[in-house]
């Protein structure tokens, strides 16, 4: 069934050079970036705050920040938090939930046989996971930045449509307190993590598994909450007495076969269990993997609604499970939902080129890179296994572009990329990152009076190494690379199962 909606005029609400859309991690590199290169600048967000999945996902982390790898905005940032004392330091992180790869190669080999660098440092995959933050202070101190910046905050504000003339962008349309408005802007980004402007827009774009079992489906979604009131100490020593239960930061796999066995409501094998994320030692323990269908769509409002519903039921009964079967769970209570769902595979740009898995493995360098990510692919629950296969590389500029829509741009996950590499590339720290690369790009494609699609890319990497941000692997010392180049060889994975539901050589593809 259709209605047809009365034509009426739309107030315009502001207008601004570049729009981003989106408040998230890459909104955030993106609306910075575009700002300090001097464009005028707004960032619509549907939340009353910054940080998206860090802050209202309650996923308040910067995995595998390298320092010879990633400058820029995301350095900038972590260093913030630092000085803030709002990031817990390599001393507060409990040994389990640091990478178990360096300290099993010591031991196996000896430091002498190990690169150097990963010998005398904690960075990347052989050090700490990512930096931990105080997701409140974050959300204050990302609206100092903006305002440092002079990036205009438009809160509150769904963005519900594109407004295209022929292959350009005008605008787009919000739905905020005052009803429907319009923003119109010279150069639109698209960082809202679900591909929401580049679907709307009727933008060339990709979605779902390509491959595999799951071939054809969405990939549904997964989500998180927080349990309070843990006593730490006892629940240590319940993970230390049962270490085959507990290898790592994934754990309770026997606890809940036993509990889905006995009829209870639980989706998966086992799930991530860590007080990685509480940062003032107040007895928080972070749960990570609840599941919904892969046939579900983030695009879906129906779905979405059944999937935040499904995945607190199971938030609930995992609470109830491990109250009765984990030492120091029997006091504890629900702490904290998370806002929203980890998206599976929403809609990426396709633009000149397409960033794939074996770009990664090969550690491809770009003539137009504009960033570096060393994040693995987490196809955990697609492919069933993640593994350290990949190498440090370049994302390129044509990623960020729109191959039809001249002014349309992307950052994060819904880059020009595979549904297998948009595994690595939705994750905070390269996001950021090619949120930097976008935000320059627009500003500068608006200083040179062109559409971001025919601007140079030498001219964003120039701006990008004045702000100190790295664009390329071939900038990195041999020294750096070293112990990625080591780690590959060694072909570490965490797999679910001993049979793959997917090939290798069709991960590769996308």
């Amino acid at each position: 069934m259709k209605i047809i909606e009365p034509q009426r005029e739309i107030k315009v609400l502001d207008e601004a050079e570049v729009i981003v859309v989106g408040g998230g991690p890459a909104g955030i590199g993106a609306a910075l970036g575009s700002a300090r290169t001097g464009a005028k600048t707004i960032l619509i967000d549907r939340f009353g705050s910054l940080g998206g999945l860090q802050t209202q996902g309650l996923n308040g982390i910067f995995s595998f920040v390298d320092p010879e790898l990633h400058s820029g905005i995301v350095h900038e940032i972590v260093g913030r938090l630092k000085d803030a004392k709002a990031v817990l330091s390599n001393d507060e992180i409990p040994a389990w939930t640091r990478s178990p790869i360096k300290d099993r190669f010591m031991q196996m080999l000896g430091p002498d046989k190990l690169p150097k660098r990963m010998v005398d440092t904690e960075s990347g995959w052989w050090g700490r996971w990512g930096y931990c933050f105080d997701p409140e202070y974050y959300k204050y101190m990302l609206d100092g930045m903006m305002e440092e910046a002079g990036v205009k905050l438009l809160f509150h504000s769904f963005a519900a449509g594109a407004i295209r003339e022929d292959n350009f962008l005008k605008g787009v349309l919000v739905e905020g307190k005052e009803g429907r408005r319009a923003v119109l802007g010279k150069v639109i980004i698209d960082t809202t993590g679900t591909g929401d402007i580049i679907w709307k827009s009727g933008a060339p774009c990709d979605e779902g598994i390509p491959a595999g079992e799951k071939k054809g489906s969405k990939s549904g979604y997964l989500s998180c909450f927080m349990i309070g009131g843990v006593d730490q100490a006892k629940f240590d020593a319940f993970r230390a007495a049962n270490p085959e239960d507990w290898p790592g930061m994934y754990g309770a796999a026997g606890i809940l076969a036993k509990a889905k066995a006995a009829g209870e409501n639980i989706r998966v094998e086992k799930i991530v269990v860590t007080q990685h994320w509480d940062m003032y030692r107040d007895g928080k323990i972070w749960i990570m993997t609840l599941l919904h269908g892969a046939e579900e769509a983030c695009w879906s409002t129906k779905d979405l609604t059944a999937g935040e519903i499904g995945m607190r039921k199971q938030a609930v009964t995992l609470h109830k499970v491990l109250k009765q079967s984990v030492h120091g769970f029997e006091n504890s209570y629900i702490d904290r939902f998370s806002q929203y769902a980890v998206w599976g595979n929403p809609h990426r740009l396709i633009g000149e080129h397409v960033l794939t898995y074996n770009d990664m493995r090969a550690g491809r360098i770009f003539e137009d890179g504009i960033a570096i990510s060393n994040m693995p692919p987490d196809v955990y629950e697609v492919a069933g296994r993640f593994a350290y296969d990949i190498l440090p590389h370049d994302i390129p500029y044509r990623s960020l572009v729109s191959k039809e829509v001249e002014n349309l741009m992307a950052a994060g996950s819904i880059i020009s990329n595979g549904a297998f590499s948009a595994a690595a590339i939705r994750y905070c720290t390269p996001t950021i990152c090619t949120g930097q690369a976008a935000g320059t790009g627009a500003a500068m494609a608006v200083k040179n009076n062109v559409t971001p699609k025919n601007l140079d890319a030498k001219i964003v990497q120039d701006a990008l190494r004045k702000q100190g941000a790295r664009v390329s692997v071939k900038d990195v010392s041999p020294e750096a690379l070293a112990p990625y180049q080591f780690i590959q060889k060694l072909n570490i994975a965490e797999r679910r199962t001993d049979e793959m539901i997917i090939t290798e050589e069709e991960i590769g593809m996308y």
